[in-house]
């Protein structure tokens, strides 16, 4: 992901200020997360200090445009402030989430297994299948432990991980089971 410097200036009554990245950082989370602030938030997500993309990662009035371009970004906690936000994950297309999915990073799978739903655009049954056949209880765990278990949680996989050798997983899967 290329990032690029942000210039930010401060005009009081017409006198201009030069301010630093240590101000832009104390007064990103007052921006209102609206949508006619997008065009503000596309900028600042291409900024080089991975605090301010990290903050507006966490906003929800984001363009398509960048939320691709933050799914992309070295830091995993804008990354996963993405996936996990569900007014954002909603513009998720199948293809990058099978990409992120491939990458095995476990946060980012636990994060997708929680929230599987929020993935509009892609085939929730197709991930889930691929979350329940993962090698970490933690990503099992977590897409049988959703608090309102998933339609794409088939009963089928329940009861396969309901005989997970990890014993959260199958017991968990086994009163998911249960309350079907």
């Amino acid at each position: 992901m290329q990032t690029q410097t942000i210039k930010m200036e401060l005009t009081i009554n017409g006198n201009k200020v030069v301010v630093s990245h240590r101000f832009l950082e104390d007064i990103i989370g007052e921006i209102p997360d609206v949508k006619a602030n997008k065009s503000v938030f596309s900028t600042l997500a291409l900024s080089d200090n991975p605090r301010v993309r990290e903050f507006i990662s966490r906003k929800s009035n984001l363009s398509k445009k960048t939320i691709h371009l933050l799914l992309n970004d070295e830091n995993q906690e804008v990354v996963n402030n993405i996936l996990s936000n569900s007014d954002l994950a909603k513009y998720i297309k199948e293809n990058k989430l099978l990409k992120i999915i491939k990458g095995n990073n476990i946060n980012y799978l636990k994060t997708i297994a929680s929230d599987i739903d929020s993935y509009a655009l892609c085939d929730t049954c197709k991930i889930a299948t691929l979350l329940s056949k993962h090698t970490s209880a933690v990503v099992k765990y977590a897409l049988v432990n959703y608090w309102g278990l998933s339609n794409a949680v088939t009963n089928k996989m329940l009861k396969k991980l309901s005989k997970d050798k990890d014993f959260d997983v199958a017991n968990t899967a086994k009163e998911s089971l249960k309350r079907r």
